[in-house]
């Protein structure tokens, strides 16, 4: 028995030790948690625009490609269009919970979360695409973001282009405030598009995006309000008869990443996703310009009527928009308020 002990004893060692040797060579796996300079990460992005033919997905397909490339594969993006994980709103509350990495998301449904936003939604804000570009991109743009950090734990990361917004209807050409009188316009759930809707005599009715389609198709609602670009790349034209270039609202692209997950990157990695990211915005941005300029002639060849209305009919409509942004001031914090019109003024004089 003794004899049997001592030739088992070594070999149990052995055993022993190689199996201590086996443990730790696992904990430095790629997809361990310890965070090896191969570890890999997984980032998915939420939209609700077209999968297909479409200036968001397009330029997402190109950040993704960037940041894959420049990474050797150590992040892994994936991209889910077409409100494949929720609306806007189930994919801002998914970033805010963690439970989606990033999304692009219009800044109206993000009143419910950080009322500040609503400051970039109020009507005739902009006078040029370009005059936005220099105040998103400039300082009022980052301290906007900064404040959604501090209060959401939402980053931003770049500012995009949804594109400038019309109206359109099923019921009849507008070409004043008065052809809104009495229609069920859909809007975004959003209070200042809201309001606005109400100044110009209609029935603001918020319907999520992906019921839209649907909702003009069935004769829910009279008409809706939309950048170019987006009727094209969702085929609102398929279901409308009138779009009246009014351009209301300057819409803006945010996009986000949750914070806490944008820590746990190596700086590496995040030094990567912030530098394309700000290319992905000068991509999106063209992408959007050149989809706008193309959509007028599809919607047309489509059968959609499009109202090109006068500097005088547009100034109708601005009339009636001043106090709902003269409104806002308070609700949104006076210095936000008079810093966005500081940036505006300054960016036209440039």
């Amino acid at each position: 028995m003794k004899k049997l002990f001592k030739i088992l004893l070594p070999l149990l060692a052995t055993i022993l030790f190689l199996a201590a040797c086996g443990g730790g060579s696992e904990s430095g796996s790629s997809t361990s948690e310890g965070g090896g300079d191969d570890q890999t990460y997984k980032i998915r992005i939420a939209h609700s625009s077209a999968a297909t033919n479409d200036r968001l997905e397009n330029s997402l397909q190109e950040f993704k490609k960037a940041v894959e490339e420049r990474s050797n594969g150590r992040i892994i993006v994936e991209t889910y269009p077409n409100s494949q994980l929720g609306g806007e709103r189930e994919a801002l509350e998914g970033v805010q919970l963690g439970t989606i990495e990033m999304a692009v998301l219009s800044t109206a449904p993000f009143a419910g979360f950080f009322e500040k936003m609503m400051v970039l939604d109020l009507p005739y804000l902009f006078t040029d695409e370009k005059i936005a570009d220099e105040v998103l991109d400039g300082p009022f743009g980052d301290q906007l973001f900064d404040l959604m950090l501090e209060e959401t734990g939402l980053r931003g990361l770049a500012w995009g282009e949804n594109g400038v917004r019309h109206m359109a209807s099923n019921v009849r050409p507008i070409e004043s405030p008065a052809d809104i009188q009495g229609q069920k316009i859909r809007t975004q759930e959003n209070q200042a598009h809201m309001d606005m809707i109400t100044a110009f005599g209609g029935s603001p009715t918020p319907i999520a995006f992906p019921e839209l389609y649907s909702s003009l198709q069935q004769g829910v609602i009279d008409g809706y309000e939309n950048p170019i670009s987006l009727i094209t790349g969702m085929r609102f034209y398929e279901v409308t008869k009138y779009i009246s270039l009014n351009s209301h609202v300057y819409g803006a692209y945010a996009f986000i990443v949750n914070d806490s997950y944008f820590q746990t990157l190596p700086e590496d990695l995040q030094t990567i996703i912030q530098e394309e990211a700000k290319n992905w915005s000068t991509v999106e941005r063209e992408m959007n310009r050149k989809q706008t300029e193309e959509g007028i002639d599809l919607v047309k060849e489509n059968g959609v009527e499009v109202i090109e209305l006068s500097e005088e009919q547009i100034a109708e409509f601005k009339k009636l928009a001043q106090p709902v942004v003269d409104s806002y001031r308070t609700q949104i914090g006076e210095e936000l308020f008079d810093d966005l019109m500081e940036a505006i003024e300054q960016a036209e004089a440039n």
